[in-house]
Protein backbone atom coordinates (compact mmCIF):
# COMPACT_ATOMS: atom_id res chain seq x y z
CA UNK A 1 0.00 0.00 0.00
CA UNK A 2 0.79 3.87 -0.40
CA UNK A 3 -0.07 6.54 1.29
CA UNK A 4 0.64 10.21 0.27
CA UNK A 5 1.60 11.92 3.48
CA UNK A 6 2.39 15.59 2.18
CA UNK A 7 1.73 17.96 -0.48
CA UNK A 8 3.65 21.15 -0.84
CA UNK A 9 3.06 24.04 -4.10
CA UNK A 10 5.28 27.00 -4.84
CA UNK A 11 4.57 29.93 -7.26
CA UNK A 12 6.62 32.30 -8.83
CA UNK A 13 6.90 35.92 -7.73
CA UNK A 14 5.24 37.42 -10.59
CA UNK A 15 1.14 37.52 -9.55
CA UNK A 16 -0.22 38.24 -12.38
CA UNK A 17 -4.50 39.40 -13.28
CA UNK A 18 -6.08 37.83 -15.54
CA UNK A 19 -7.31 41.44 -17.34
CA UNK A 20 -3.09 43.03 -16.95
CA UNK A 21 -2.27 39.39 -19.24
CA UNK A 22 -5.80 40.38 -21.68
CA UNK A 23 -3.90 43.51 -22.26
CA UNK A 24 -0.47 42.55 -22.64
CA UNK A 25 -1.83 39.96 -25.39
CA UNK A 26 -4.16 42.61 -26.92
CA UNK A 27 -1.16 44.62 -27.36
CA UNK A 28 1.86 42.42 -28.48
CA UNK A 29 -0.64 40.64 -30.93
CA UNK A 30 -2.07 44.25 -31.85
CA UNK A 31 -5.36 42.80 -32.13
CA UNK A 32 -8.35 44.50 -34.32
CA UNK A 33 -10.83 46.47 -32.64
CA UNK A 34 -13.31 42.75 -33.01
CA UNK A 35 -10.76 40.50 -32.45
CA UNK A 36 -9.67 42.40 -29.32
CA UNK A 37 -13.50 42.63 -28.45
CA UNK A 38 -13.80 38.69 -28.70
CA UNK A 39 -10.83 38.02 -26.63
CA UNK A 40 -11.82 40.51 -23.96
CA UNK A 41 -14.99 38.46 -23.33
CA UNK A 42 -13.08 35.02 -23.44
CA UNK A 43 -10.96 36.63 -20.74
CA UNK A 44 -13.69 37.53 -18.72
CA UNK A 45 -15.54 34.74 -18.94
CA UNK A 46 -12.21 31.78 -18.02
CA UNK A 47 -13.14 31.60 -14.66
CA UNK A 48 -9.99 33.34 -13.89
CA UNK A 49 -8.83 36.09 -11.52
CA UNK A 50 -5.21 35.57 -11.54
CA UNK A 51 -1.77 33.93 -12.65
CA UNK A 52 1.50 33.62 -11.81
CA UNK A 53 4.50 33.97 -14.00
CA UNK A 54 8.26 33.51 -14.21
CA UNK A 55 8.27 36.52 -16.35
CA UNK A 56 7.47 40.10 -15.20
CA UNK A 57 6.19 41.54 -17.99
CA UNK A 58 2.44 40.72 -18.49
CA UNK A 59 1.43 43.46 -15.89
CA UNK A 60 5.04 45.74 -16.25
CA UNK A 61 6.72 48.02 -18.58
CA UNK A 62 9.73 46.52 -17.42
CA UNK A 63 11.01 43.72 -20.19
CA UNK A 64 13.33 41.36 -18.34
CA UNK A 65 12.75 38.68 -20.39
CA UNK A 66 10.28 39.09 -24.17
CA UNK A 67 8.10 36.75 -25.31
CA UNK A 68 8.38 39.22 -28.22
CA UNK A 69 10.90 40.90 -30.18
CA UNK A 70 10.60 44.74 -29.28
CA UNK A 71 12.10 45.60 -32.89
CA UNK A 72 9.92 43.60 -34.86
CA UNK A 73 7.87 41.01 -32.92
CA UNK A 74 9.68 38.01 -34.19
CA UNK A 75 9.25 34.88 -31.87
CA UNK A 76 11.79 34.51 -29.26
CA UNK A 77 13.37 30.81 -30.19
CA UNK A 78 13.34 27.95 -28.10
CA UNK A 79 16.57 27.57 -26.95
CA UNK A 80 16.68 31.55 -24.86
CA UNK A 81 12.72 29.82 -23.62
CA UNK A 82 14.40 26.77 -22.23
CA UNK A 83 17.23 29.18 -20.64
CA UNK A 84 14.66 30.59 -18.69
CA UNK A 85 13.45 27.24 -18.10
CA UNK A 86 16.35 25.76 -16.60
CA UNK A 87 16.85 28.58 -13.71
CA UNK A 88 13.47 28.73 -12.97
CA UNK A 89 12.43 25.72 -13.08
CA UNK A 90 14.94 24.64 -10.46
CA UNK A 91 14.08 27.58 -7.95
CA UNK A 92 10.15 26.58 -8.02
CA UNK A 93 10.60 22.58 -7.57
CA UNK A 94 13.38 23.21 -4.96
CA UNK A 95 10.12 25.72 -2.84
CA UNK A 96 8.12 22.81 -3.51
CA UNK A 97 9.94 20.57 -2.00
CA UNK A 98 10.68 22.35 0.95
CA UNK A 99 7.15 22.59 1.21
CA UNK A 100 6.43 19.18 1.43
CA UNK A 101 9.72 17.31 3.16
CA UNK A 102 11.57 19.36 6.06
CA UNK A 103 15.50 19.86 5.12
CA UNK A 104 16.61 17.35 7.46
CA UNK A 105 14.28 15.12 5.84
CA UNK A 106 15.83 14.67 2.33
CA UNK A 107 18.50 12.39 3.32
CA UNK A 108 15.99 9.06 3.96
CA UNK A 109 14.31 9.75 0.69
CA UNK A 110 14.55 6.40 -1.39
CA UNK A 111 12.53 7.79 -4.96
CA UNK A 112 12.71 10.86 -7.15
CA UNK A 113 10.11 11.28 -10.20
CA UNK A 114 10.13 14.71 -11.74
CA UNK A 115 7.31 15.40 -13.73
CA UNK A 116 7.55 17.83 -16.41
CA UNK A 117 6.03 18.65 -20.01
CA UNK A 118 7.43 22.41 -20.52
CA UNK A 119 11.34 21.97 -20.52
CA UNK A 120 13.43 19.22 -21.49
CA UNK A 121 17.10 18.65 -20.95
CA UNK A 122 20.14 16.00 -20.22
CA UNK A 123 21.56 16.30 -17.37
CA UNK A 124 17.87 17.34 -16.16
CA UNK A 125 15.66 18.77 -13.35
CA UNK A 126 15.85 15.52 -11.13
CA UNK A 127 19.69 15.49 -11.14
CA UNK A 128 19.85 19.34 -10.42
CA UNK A 129 17.51 18.51 -7.37
CA UNK A 130 19.41 15.54 -6.43
CA UNK A 131 22.54 17.80 -6.57
CA UNK A 132 20.95 21.25 -4.88
CA UNK A 133 18.75 19.30 -2.35
CA UNK A 134 21.62 16.71 -0.90
CA UNK A 135 19.63 14.07 -1.86
CA UNK A 136 20.91 10.48 -1.92
CA UNK A 137 23.34 9.84 -5.17
CA UNK A 138 22.15 6.58 -4.86
CA UNK A 139 18.68 7.75 -5.16
CA UNK A 140 16.43 6.06 -7.92
CA UNK A 141 15.24 8.68 -10.41
CA UNK A 142 12.34 8.91 -12.87
CA UNK A 143 11.73 11.35 -15.41
CA UNK A 144 7.58 11.93 -16.40
CA UNK A 145 7.82 14.19 -19.57
CA UNK A 146 5.61 15.67 -22.17
CA UNK A 147 2.63 13.69 -20.65
CA UNK A 148 0.43 17.20 -20.13
CA UNK A 149 -1.81 18.00 -17.71
CA UNK A 150 -2.86 14.53 -16.13
CA UNK A 151 1.37 13.13 -15.78
CA UNK A 152 1.14 13.89 -12.08
CA UNK A 153 -1.54 11.12 -11.84
CA UNK A 154 1.05 8.71 -13.86
CA UNK A 155 3.65 9.94 -11.44
CA UNK A 156 1.93 8.84 -8.62
CA UNK A 157 1.09 5.77 -10.34
CA UNK A 158 5.01 4.83 -10.42
CA UNK A 159 5.33 6.22 -6.84
CA UNK A 160 2.54 3.36 -5.64
CA UNK A 161 4.57 0.64 -7.74
CA UNK A 162 7.54 1.60 -5.83
CA UNK A 163 5.97 1.19 -2.83
CA UNK A 164 4.06 -1.71 -3.19
CA UNK A 165 7.57 -3.65 -4.28
CA UNK A 166 9.68 -1.89 -1.53
CA UNK A 167 8.90 -1.56 1.60
CA UNK A 168 9.83 1.80 3.56
CA UNK A 169 9.81 3.33 0.27
CA UNK A 170 9.95 7.71 0.84
CA UNK A 171 8.82 8.53 -2.97
CA UNK A 172 9.10 12.41 -3.70
CA UNK A 173 7.09 13.10 -7.24
CA UNK A 174 7.90 17.03 -8.05
CA UNK A 175 5.99 18.60 -11.07
CA UNK A 176 6.70 21.93 -12.45
CA UNK A 177 5.12 23.53 -15.51
CA UNK A 178 6.31 27.12 -17.07
CA UNK A 179 3.53 27.27 -19.41
CA UNK A 180 4.32 31.29 -19.77
CA UNK A 181 7.58 30.96 -21.76
CA UNK A 182 5.43 29.40 -24.57
CA UNK A 183 3.04 31.96 -25.53
CA UNK A 184 3.43 32.67 -28.84
CA UNK A 185 2.67 35.36 -31.12
CA UNK A 186 0.08 34.66 -33.04
CA UNK A 187 -3.53 34.89 -33.06
CA UNK A 188 -4.52 31.38 -33.70
CA UNK A 189 -7.44 30.23 -32.02
CA UNK A 190 -5.68 27.09 -30.07
CA UNK A 191 -2.59 29.69 -29.14
CA UNK A 192 -5.17 32.27 -27.57
CA UNK A 193 -6.75 29.84 -25.90
CA UNK A 194 -3.52 28.69 -24.01
CA UNK A 195 -2.74 32.10 -23.76
CA UNK A 196 -5.58 32.98 -21.41
CA UNK A 197 -5.34 29.46 -19.26
CA UNK A 198 -1.80 28.39 -18.54
CA UNK A 199 -0.04 29.89 -15.68
CA UNK A 200 3.30 28.44 -14.05
CA UNK A 201 4.01 27.27 -10.82
CA UNK A 202 5.03 23.66 -9.22
CA UNK A 203 3.99 21.07 -6.65
CA UNK A 204 5.43 18.07 -5.24
CA UNK A 205 4.14 15.25 -2.97
CA UNK A 206 5.59 12.71 -0.59
CA UNK A 207 4.22 9.20 -0.76
CA UNK A 208 5.24 6.52 1.92
CA UNK A 209 4.56 3.16 2.11
CA UNK A 210 3.89 3.28 5.50
CA UNK A 211 0.48 4.97 6.87
CA UNK A 212 0.62 8.02 8.34
CA UNK A 213 -2.02 10.49 10.65
CA UNK A 214 -3.81 12.39 7.92
CA UNK A 215 -2.52 10.85 5.17
CA UNK A 216 -4.45 9.91 2.07
CA UNK A 217 -4.55 6.24 0.97
CA UNK A 218 -3.81 5.50 -2.84
CA UNK A 219 -6.43 3.05 -3.54
CA UNK A 220 -6.35 2.56 -7.15
CA UNK A 221 -5.84 4.16 -10.79
CA UNK A 222 -7.80 3.55 -14.14
CA UNK A 223 -7.17 5.36 -17.35
CA UNK A 224 -8.36 5.85 -20.75
CA UNK A 225 -7.96 6.60 -23.87
CA UNK A 226 -10.21 8.99 -26.08
CA UNK A 227 -8.34 8.36 -29.20
CA UNK A 228 -10.92 10.16 -31.31
CA UNK A 229 -10.10 13.33 -30.08
CA UNK A 230 -5.85 12.68 -30.41
CA UNK A 231 -5.91 15.82 -32.90
CA UNK A 232 -7.43 17.87 -30.64
CA UNK A 233 -5.00 18.37 -28.07
CA UNK A 234 -1.60 18.19 -29.00
CA UNK A 235 2.02 19.86 -27.57
CA UNK A 236 4.86 19.92 -29.73
CA UNK A 237 8.24 21.52 -30.17
CA UNK A 238 9.23 24.07 -32.65
CA UNK A 239 12.38 26.79 -32.85
CA UNK A 240 9.64 29.23 -31.50
CA UNK A 241 8.79 27.09 -28.55
CA UNK A 242 6.14 24.38 -27.53
CA UNK A 243 3.51 24.86 -29.25
CA UNK A 244 -0.01 23.97 -28.01
CA UNK A 245 -3.19 22.65 -29.94
CA UNK A 246 -6.30 22.86 -27.87
CA UNK A 247 -9.62 22.85 -29.57
CA UNK A 248 -12.78 23.41 -28.21
CA UNK A 249 -13.79 19.99 -28.85
CA UNK A 250 -12.41 19.16 -25.50
CA UNK A 251 -14.66 19.74 -22.87
CA UNK A 252 -17.50 17.62 -25.05
CA UNK A 253 -15.17 14.71 -25.39
CA UNK A 254 -14.68 14.75 -21.58
CA UNK A 255 -18.40 14.95 -20.98
CA UNK A 256 -18.69 12.22 -23.06
CA UNK A 257 -16.47 10.19 -21.70
CA UNK A 258 -15.68 10.71 -17.91
CA UNK A 259 -19.08 9.35 -16.72
CA UNK A 260 -17.68 6.07 -17.95
CA UNK A 261 -14.42 6.62 -16.35
CA UNK A 262 -15.72 6.77 -13.10
CA UNK A 263 -18.44 3.99 -13.78
CA UNK A 264 -15.05 1.77 -14.76
CA UNK A 265 -12.44 2.71 -12.01
CA UNK A 266 -15.21 2.41 -9.42
CA UNK A 267 -16.17 -1.27 -10.66
CA UNK A 268 -12.79 -2.21 -10.96
CA UNK A 269 -12.13 -0.70 -6.86
CA UNK A 270 -16.08 -2.84 -6.24
CA UNK A 271 -17.17 0.63 -4.86
CA UNK A 272 -20.39 2.52 -5.69
CA UNK A 273 -20.73 6.43 -6.69
CA UNK A 274 -22.26 6.76 -3.14
CA UNK A 275 -18.75 5.76 -1.59
CA UNK A 276 -17.35 9.02 -3.16
CA UNK A 277 -16.75 11.99 -0.76
CA UNK A 278 -14.89 14.21 -2.79
CA UNK A 279 -13.79 15.20 -6.48
CA UNK A 280 -11.14 16.37 -7.47
CA UNK A 281 -11.07 17.23 -10.86
CA UNK A 282 -8.87 18.92 -12.91
CA UNK A 283 -9.34 22.42 -13.54
CA UNK A 284 -8.30 22.41 -17.07
CA UNK A 285 -10.65 25.47 -17.61
CA UNK A 286 -14.22 26.49 -16.41
CA UNK A 287 -15.63 24.95 -19.54
CA UNK A 288 -13.95 21.40 -18.29
CA UNK A 289 -15.03 22.00 -14.69
CA UNK A 290 -18.87 22.77 -16.10
CA UNK A 291 -18.84 19.39 -18.47
CA UNK A 292 -17.32 17.16 -15.93
CA UNK A 293 -19.54 18.50 -13.11
CA UNK A 294 -22.89 18.25 -16.11
CA UNK A 295 -21.98 14.51 -17.04
CA UNK A 296 -20.96 13.34 -13.37
CA UNK A 297 -24.40 15.06 -12.35
CA UNK A 298 -22.92 16.65 -9.42
CA UNK A 299 -23.64 20.50 -7.75
CA UNK A 300 -20.98 23.05 -8.80
CA UNK A 301 -20.34 22.80 -4.79
CA UNK A 302 -18.90 19.32 -5.48
CA UNK A 303 -15.95 21.17 -7.58
CA UNK A 304 -15.47 23.60 -5.22
CA UNK A 305 -11.64 23.43 -4.79
CA UNK A 306 -11.07 22.92 -8.59
CA UNK A 307 -13.12 26.17 -9.18
CA UNK A 308 -11.10 27.70 -6.79
CA UNK A 309 -7.93 26.65 -8.06
CA UNK A 310 -8.77 27.60 -11.46
CA UNK A 311 -9.76 31.48 -9.93
CA UNK A 312 -6.42 31.88 -7.83
CA UNK A 313 -3.88 30.27 -10.70
CA UNK A 314 -5.30 28.96 -13.91
CA UNK A 315 -4.35 25.99 -15.52
CA UNK A 316 -0.33 25.29 -14.49
CA UNK A 317 -0.62 21.65 -16.89
CA UNK A 318 0.56 18.98 -14.63
CA UNK A 319 1.00 20.51 -11.43
CA UNK A 320 -2.53 21.74 -10.68
CA UNK A 321 -3.84 18.49 -9.68
CA UNK A 322 -1.44 18.38 -6.23
CA UNK A 323 -2.68 21.90 -5.90
CA UNK A 324 -6.38 20.50 -5.78
CA UNK A 325 -5.80 17.81 -3.73
CA UNK A 326 -3.21 19.61 -0.93
CA UNK A 327 -6.67 21.61 -0.06
CA UNK A 328 -8.56 18.02 0.71
CA UNK A 329 -5.23 16.79 3.05
CA UNK A 330 -4.71 20.05 4.86
CA UNK A 331 -9.06 19.82 5.91
CA UNK A 332 -8.44 18.33 9.18
CA UNK A 333 -12.60 17.97 9.31
CA UNK A 334 -12.32 15.80 6.19
CA UNK A 335 -12.57 12.25 5.81
CA UNK A 336 -13.17 9.48 2.94
CA UNK A 337 -13.09 8.54 -0.90
CA UNK A 338 -11.69 11.48 -3.22
CA UNK A 339 -12.10 10.60 -6.75
CA UNK A 340 -9.38 11.98 -9.02
CA UNK A 341 -9.37 12.82 -12.30
CA UNK A 342 -7.26 14.56 -14.86
CA UNK A 343 -6.84 15.20 -18.68
CA UNK A 344 -4.18 15.36 -21.20
CA UNK A 345 -2.65 14.62 -24.95
CA UNK A 346 -4.09 11.54 -26.41
CA UNK A 347 -6.95 12.49 -25.52
CA UNK A 348 -5.83 10.38 -21.99
CA UNK A 349 -8.48 10.66 -18.91
CA UNK A 350 -6.20 9.73 -15.91
CA UNK A 351 -7.77 8.75 -12.31
CA UNK A 352 -7.25 8.16 -8.80
CA UNK A 353 -8.97 7.14 -5.66
CA UNK A 354 -7.89 8.04 -2.76
CA UNK A 355 -8.96 7.84 0.83
CA UNK A 356 -8.34 10.12 3.32
CA UNK A 357 -7.45 8.75 6.59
Amino acid sequence: MAYITSIGTALPDYKHKQKDIFEYMNKALKLDYDSSRRLSLMYSRSGIETRYSVLPEFNSDTKVFSLFDSSNQNQVDISKRMNVYHQESLILAQKAVLNTVIKEDLSSITHLITVSCTGLSAPGLDIALVENLGLAPNITRTSVNFMGCYAALHGLKIANAFCESEPNSRVLVVCVELCTLHFQNDTNSDFLTSGLLFGDGASACLVESNPQKNAMEIKGFFSKLAIQGKKDMAWELSSSGFLMTLSSYIPKLVESEIADLLEQALKKMSLSKSDIKAWAIHPGGKDILNASSKALQLDTSDLANSFKVLNDIGNISSATILFVLKMFLDDSSFTGNVFTAAFGPGITLESLLLNKI
